[in-house]
């Protein structure tokens, strides 16, 4: 379980800024993307998935939510309205009929391009004045908050 009120060693309690700080970074964060993604006529969940497919076509439903560090159940929602939208199709392993694999249409690759493109648009806001440098390690700064969440799990 996670400790949200804690001592530090000078015995002062640890600052909510910090808290505030990263909900609402994470909270701009999904509006923007939520606003990116609203231009190419899909939701911000829906463009993620269709994003990780088209890195690796015939990915399991699964394989995607270990990606994703989402559950089954999410990732079979939204697969089913990106089937029902013509952007992917999903088909038994021929090896392996236990398993699901998702490839994408040509139509989802039009679509993966467009939200690759939006994608691009936001990064271009979001590190706006930040170098190259602060940007590496501001990213590697935000690998080692999930990696210390995931871990407390």
């Amino acid at each position: 379980m996670l400790t949200i009120s804690k001592q530090t060693n000078s015995g002062d309690r640890v600052n909510l800024a910090d808290w505030q700080l990263l909900a609402q970074v994470s909270q701009i964060f999904r509006s923007v993307s939520d606003a990116f993604t609203d231009q190419v006529d899909i939701p911000r969940g829906q463009a993620t998935v269709l994003c990780v497919v088209a890195k690796q076509d015939g990915l399991t439903q699964s394989e995607i939510a270990g990606q994703l560090s989402v559950q089954g159940a999410t990732v079979t929602n939204m697969l089913q309205r990106l089937e029902e939208a013509g952007l992917v199709n999903r088909s038994r392993d021929p090896e392996d009929n236990r398993l699901v694999r998702v490839y994408l249409t040509e139509a989802g690759r039009q679509k993966e391009r467009s939200i690759n493109e939006q994608f691009g648009n936001m990064q271009e806001l979001i590190f706006k004045g930040i170098n190259d440098e602060e940007r590496a390690l501001l990213l590697r700064l935000l690998q080692q908050i999930i990696l210390n969440i995931t871990e407390q799990g």
